[in-house]
């Protein structure tokens, strides 16, 4: 898909289904996190891994991105987070995949703590920052209606 489309197609849907993802959607998505543009020395700074609530299951999937224990001083560890962050919500879009964001303090407690962290690869010495729930939409992602370059454009006069 084009970047433009993509880019008007892009946003959290309400309702995933319980259909498995491949290794090779997990992957990409992974990999656009893994090459999101941050600075080159803060990448070991953050950890991404995922799971699911499901064992055995592979659909709908959590995304995690950790932040390095001592760098929460920094915020803006958390904009390059976001950074990352979004470039997965492209990739997840762009294979006509959909996410949810997960941003209640309950989601990220109960991975936070060092025996869940260990269950779902998390290192011991990272925080989980940011999550996103991805999986297949219960309507497609191509069929959203998506907003004209002129109405976008109106929001800038």
């Amino acid at each position: 898909m084009d970047f433009t489309k993509v880019a008007a197609l892009n946003r959290p849907t309400e309702k995933l289904v319980a259909i498995e993802l491949t290794d090779a959607q997990i992957e990409a998505i992974i990999v656009a996190g893994l090459t999101a543009p941050i600075p080159e020395n803060l990448h070991d700074k953050f950890h991404i891994t995922f799971y699911s609530e499901q064992e055995d299951a592979k659909g709908p999937i959590n995304i995690v991105v950790s932040l390095k224990d001592g760098e929460e001083a920094e915020s803006s560890n958390y904009l390059f987070a976001g950074m990352i962050m979004c470039q997965m919500q492209l990739a997840t879009t762009n294979s006509l995949l959909a996410y949810q964001y997960i941003t209640e303090d309950e989601g990220f407690a109960r991975i936070s703590s060092p025996e869940a962290k260990k269950e779902i690869g998390i290192p011991a010495n990272y925080t989980p920052i940011q999550q996103l729930r991805v999986g297949y939409p219960e309507n497609r992602v191509d069929s959203r209606e998506t907003h004209t370059l002129s109405s976008l454009m109106e929001r800038f006069n």
